[in-house]
């Protein structure tokens, strides 16, 4: 009797068991198919006035208005962008916590300044790529990349960037192709180097013409060279490095991931909300009018872009620590 009472019991048990398991499964089910049910919170690793802040808030108005579920921009600048992504790498991987990269975190990786990569993150979409471009101080009173050549090869130039991200690389390209003296003075972000130049503390920068622009009109600094094939429409009188003579294009593409091991159906729903932004025309023109252009990658096509940025990057890493 008792020996039937523990068999009765024990496939109560399991079946008590299954049935929970599988409510625990329409449930999660049922979950995806209503993602999101609250807010989503967006890390922008930057401090507010840069490119990246500036795309990045307008990349979450644009998604937002398909997503129907408010994104909520949170900034999380230090150490050249990899503070608010080691954050991001620690939330709960369930589509509601996000995060910008672009390849400064692959810079900051191989430069040893912080262990996560790229592929710390589950890929969701690229959507925004952004010209760089050569801004001098003033007060040097230089108007030509030829002038600037010149001073560089008599001068030590001084420029400002984030040691740990992509700023380091595009010096050293830069300054190689060039053929001119230069060192990087360290800054928390881009918006922190503009501002350095404005002020006269540096010589140059590598910018964007977003965050530049303005400055620029006001007299402080001057947008010498574009590191595009041709020139530009947003900038049609300035001249590429490539017309001048020198094999010189500079880039970053911005994009979006989400904590690793965030479900794959939550990863392609939000890359189809990401690509119906994309070609939304009012996002066209607004990511136009800050002087980037739309260039979207969805979840599989920007892990393959990202892999081959990551082979790039660690070899010029590796001959700079040489």
């Amino acid at each position: 009797m008792i020996k039937k009472l523990i068999k009765t019991a024990t496939k109560v048990s399991v079946a008590s068991l299954i049935g929970l398991s599988l409510v625990a499964c329409n449930n999660s089910e049922a979950s995806i198919d209503d993602f999101p049910t609250k807010e989503i919170e967006m890390i922008i690793p930057w401090a507010p006035g840069g490119g990246s802040d500036i795309e990045g808030r307008i990349v979450i108005e644009h998604v937002q208005n398909h997503l129907e579920s408010n994104i909520v921009p949170i900034n999380l600048p230090g150490v050249g962008g990899t503070v608010g992504l080691e954050e991001l790498e620690e939330k709960t991987a369930d589509g509601y916590t996000l995060g910008q990269i672009h390849e400064g975190l692959i810079v900051a990786h191989h430069s040893g300044i912080t262990p996560i990569n790229y592929d710390s993150f589950e890929p969701i979409a690229a959507m925004s790529s952004t010209d760089q471009i050569l801004a001098v101080a003033s007060h040097l009173n230089i108007n030509t990349l030829e002038e600037f050549v010149e001073y560089g090869q008599t001068e030590e130039v001084r420029f400002g960037g984030t040691v740990a991200g992509i700023p380091r690389v595009w010096v050293e390209q830069m300054g190689q192709a060039l053929g001119i003296n230069y060192n990087l003075v360290g800054y928390e972000g881009l918006g922190e180097a503009i501002q350095a130049l404005a002020g006269g503390h540096i010589d140059a920068a590598i910018v964007d013409y977003a965050s530049a622009s303005d400055f620029v009109e006001a007299g402080h600094m001057k947008f010498i060279a574009i590191g595009t094939e041709e020139r530009v429409e947003i900038a049609p009188d300035l001249p590429t490095f490539v017309e001048n003579g020198y094999d010189i294009t500079l880039g970053l593409h911005r994009g979006y991931v989400a904590p690793k091991g965030t479900p794959q159906e939550i990863i392609e729903k939000l890359g189809k909300v990401f690509e119906e932004a994309a070609n939304n025309p009012e996002f066209l023109e607004a990511i136009g009018n800050v002087g980037a252009s739309v260039s979207f990658m969805g979840p599989e096509a920007y892990k393959e872009h990202l892999d081959r940025q990551n082979a790039i990057i660690k070899e010029i890493i590796q001959e700079i620590s040489e």
